[in-house]
């Protein structure tokens, strides 16, 4: 394992931050009934705003009973529950008044003909009402049948309700549904009540799926990919409905059997701009406008959009609460009026805002501790709910919160395990040594057979030393001793391999700045020996001596790892073996540095070898030429803390 320039890119906070963008684009699809929830979620947060006055609604109220002195028709099942003469009696009035649209929330699919004849001639007169289509949502698409005859075609135009987005929080309205028996388009009541207000025609609606509606000569931004759920298809009579379909939508299967109905993509809804909670919007009962005198009719109705429905039996879950249909067809219209659209943010600046929170989220944890890191990532995500409200409020502009959100949590993720990894990596580089990392860790049974050069060094009396310290002392002195001989053997390209107790083999097994290994280790040798005087001062202070011994030889070694529960990286080789006891025959030829022919012949520069002649080795049949580098051996570190050697480097 090695850590190096990926480690360091990645973990970059611009590569976390393009990393979450590219992994939450990829996750768009599927999460954006979350961010539609979320998007909810802030609208329920806009503070109230005034309705157009141009749009007034009208309720029928919660008693049918008050309008009997007005049927004409039987009561129902026969009959309508509210007279049609009422709904009759209205249009006269609000024609008379000056009203410039009237829309009917109603559903008139019952043939009552006792009253039909007389609201059709109502209607055509009035010449600018509205009625809904009677919807019918089937697994597979919607049917939409108009009014029955002669209603439907007495009306202005026939509209699709569009409003209810069954077990989903209502947010938008589809401005066109398509019946899926004729093809047939029809237009949002909203969107028809908002053409006979400005003067249009059914007609001069132009629909660019994803991009623009353009009505009532105004562009109308609409939303891309809004799921809109389907309404149970048929009754479910005395099927049992799952448990876990309850809260879904269903439908009922010729065999009986309950389906949950798939999801119909709706490519041209609007996002409604909600005037504020529940009950934001005054309301009039339709009885009060059937009592009003003409003065206060062209008064309130004069030059408005009326729309008419019944509270009571149409209510949905919108962003801001339980709303009647009726309120949610007078939001959508106000929306349309008011020309103020909920518009997300541009995809430049979408990647932007990504970018920016994400990369200050990797920036956190890669800088700061992990309390610091956690707070303001929390910061962060509070900042990203304030300027996603404060967008919302002051432009309606949609910022995509929960991905931004999930940019600022996901880019910690990354970071957070990346800096596991590099952890991890460092750990490894600290413990491994040097030569098992260039062989290769992927097979850590494996051994390696190279050619290399090792320095065995070992510290002169250290039992002595050892039994005139304390422990804690002699740990001190070693690890200042041990890492300033790891410094050196690493700048001359080698590795410490193994350190039994005051002793340590290093390992060198390359070319380093073009020198070869042998020469590598020679210098590494005359440098730590260079560097006992200074050393030793902090042993003469304790009152110990630093004296070191150290052998060098060149040949063919095995590496590998020894252990099973806990590796041990190790090099072994009869040229291990000759290092050590040429170590250990520096006291007796009094040179502080010895080196085998193997390494004589491969020198390189103009370090000087004395011959020493032949010696015998413990454990050798053959007798070992030896080369010395350096002076005899003058003085040691005593307790004064002064010691001298002569490296022997001739020029």
């Amino acid at each position: 394992m090695k850590r190096g320039w990926f480690l360091t890119v990645i973990a970059s906070p611009v590569t976390v931050a393009f990393l979450t963008v590219v992994i939450l684009a990829a996750l768009a699809p599927p999460l954006s009934f979350i961010e539609l929830r979320v998007l909810d979620g802030l609208l329920g947060l806009v503070p109230a705003r005034p309705l157009d006055p141009r749009i007034q609604l009208v309720d029928l109220g919660d008693d049918p009973s008050v309008y009997d002195a007005d049927r004409v028709c039987p009561q129902p099942p026969n009959g309508c529950e509210i007279p049609r003469m009422v709904y009759a009696k209205a249009a006269r009035k609000l024609r008379h008044w000056g009203a410039k649209a009237v829309v009917f929330d109603l559903m008139f699919s019952r043939s009552c003909p006792f009253e039909d004849a007389e609201l059709a001639k109502a209607f055509r007169a009035a010449g600018n009402v509205i009625v809904a289509a009677t919807t019918k949502v089937k697994p597979i698409g919607t049917s939409l049948q108009p009014p029955v005859d002669p209603i439907g075609k007495a009306v202005w135009a026939v509209g699709s309700p569009g409003a209810h987005q069954p077990n989903e929080t209502v947010g938008s309205v589809p401005m066109v549904v398509s019946d899926s028996d004729t093809g047939k388009a029809y237009l949002a009541l909203a969107l028809l009540g908002f053409q006979r207000f400005m003067g249009a025609k059914p007609s001069d609606v132009q629909l660019t799926e994803g991009g623009w509606l353009v009505g009532g000569g105004r562009r109308i931004p609409i939303v891309r990919g809004r799921r809109i759920s389907l309404l149970p298809w048929g009754g479910a009579g005395s099927v049992a409905v799952p448990a876990e379909v309850e809260s879904a939508a269903f439908h009922i299967d010729a065999d009986g059997k309950v389906r949950v109905t798939t999801y119909v993509t709706a490519w041209n809804p609007v996002l409604i701009a909600w005037a504020g909670p529940p009950g934001t919007i005054p309301r009039r009962l339709m009885s009060d406008l059937l009592a009003m005198g003409d003065g206060e009719g062209r008064s309130v109705f004069g030059g408005t959009a009326v729309i008419i429905g019944r509270s009571a039996w149409d209510e949905h879950w919108t962003a801001t609460g339980p709303m009647s249909g009726l309120e949610i067809q007078a939001n959508a219209l106000n929306t349309l009026l008011s020309g103020v659209f909920v518009q997300p943010v541009s995809p430049w600046t979408f990647l932007a805002l990504l970018v920016v929170f994400a990369g200050a989220s990797s920036w956190a944890v890669r800088h700061l501790r992990l309390p610091w890191a956690i707070l303001v990532v929390a910061v962060l995500m509070l900042l990203a709910l304030a300027v996603a409200r404060e967008l919302l409020v002051l432009q309606r502009t949609w910022m995509y919160l929960f991905y931004t959100d999930a940019s600022i949590l996901l880019s910690w993720t990354i970071t957070t395990q990346v800096r596991q990894i590099d952890k991890v990596a460092g750990l490894v580089e600290r413990l491994l040594p040097g030569f098992m990392k260039e062989a290769g860790t992927e097979d850590l049974g494996r051994i390696r057979q190279r050619d290399a050069s090792l320095l065995y060094a070992d510290i002169r009396n250290y039992t002595t030393i050892s039994e005139h310290l304390r422990a804690d002392e002699v740990l001190r002195l070693l690890g200042s001793y041990r890492s300033a001989v790891e410094e050196i053997v690493t700048r001359h390209g080698g590795a410490i391999a193994i350190t039994p107790g005051d002793a340590l083999l290093a390992v060198f097994w390359r070319k380093w700045n073009g020198v070869g290994h042998a020469t590598c280790a020679v210098r590494a040798g005359m440098e730590i020996l260079s560097s006992i005087p200074t050393l030793a001062v902090a042993w003469g202070k304790a009152g110990a001596l630093l004296d070191v011994g150290v052998g060098v030889n060149s040949g063919p070694v095995a590496m590998g790892f020894l252990g099973k529960a806990k590796l041990e990286a190790t090099v072994v080789g009869d040229a291990v073996n000759l290092a050590q006891r040429l170590e250990s025959l520096t006291k007796d030829l009094d040179h502080p540095l010895l080196l085998s022919e193997d390494v004589q012949v491969r020198l390189e520069d103009d370090i000087a070898a004395v011959h020493l002649g032949e010696v015998s080795v413990r454990g050798r049949k053959a007798p070992t030429v030896v080369y010395g580098i350096g002076a005899h051996r003058t003085a040691g570190a005593g307790p004064s803390g002064e010691a001298s050697h002569d490296t022997g480097v001739r020029s």
